[in-house]
């Protein structure tokens, strides 16, 4: 009788071990096909840029999804001069929208003048934007009343553009 409730809990162990182990494996991969989709093109993107305008170097790419979507890349062209590009993701024909970022203010710059409206609000993320053909930053956090907020800056000076606050319904 003792040899087979023994049984049972080695039987029963090793299941539970091999769903646990199956559930990390499902998450791992999970993960990495969400890291996947977000980065999605970014090669192919650099690629072309590359191939077709005078930038040389690609520092970075990151994702815009506003009414149109695009992919942001930090750049610098042959002659050193760093740049701004949104690559727009739809569509045969590209039509570029480049920025020289010596004339726009920076994230930390963006960042600073937006604390000193918003001292009690948490910081979510920045982003480069583009809507109705005018580059913009896109600030996220949350504000002191918890709602989540969405500001639209100016690239060049900071001024207020657009704002979207979306309050819980549940907790």
């Amino acid at each position: 009788m003792r040899s087979s409730r023994s049984g049972w809990l080695l039987r029963s162990s090793l299941l539970l071990l091999v769903i646990i182990l199956a559930c990390i494996i499902y998450a791992v991969y999970l993960y990495n096909d969400l890291y996947d989709s977000k980065t999605e093109g970014f090669h192919e993107t650099s690629k072309q840029i590359l191939n077709q305008t005078s930038i040389t170097e690609v520092e970075k790419i990151e994702r815009y999804s506003g009414s149109t979507s695009y992919h942001v890349i930090f750049g610098i062209n042959d002659e050193n001069e760093e740049k701004l590009i949104f690559y727009p993701l739809e569509g045969n024909e590209k039509e570029l929208t480049t920025i020289d970022r010596s004339k726009v203010l920076s994230e930390e710059e963006i960042v600073n003048l937006w604390r000193t409206q918003c001292n009690e609000c948490e910081f979510v993320k920045i982003n480069p934007a583009l809507e109705n053909d005018e580059p913009l930053w896109e600030i996220t956090y949350h504000d002191n009343h918890n709602r989540y907020v969405m500001d639209y800056l100016s690239i060049y000076d900071g001024s207020p553009v657009e704002s979207y606050v979306f309050k819980k319904m549940f907790n």
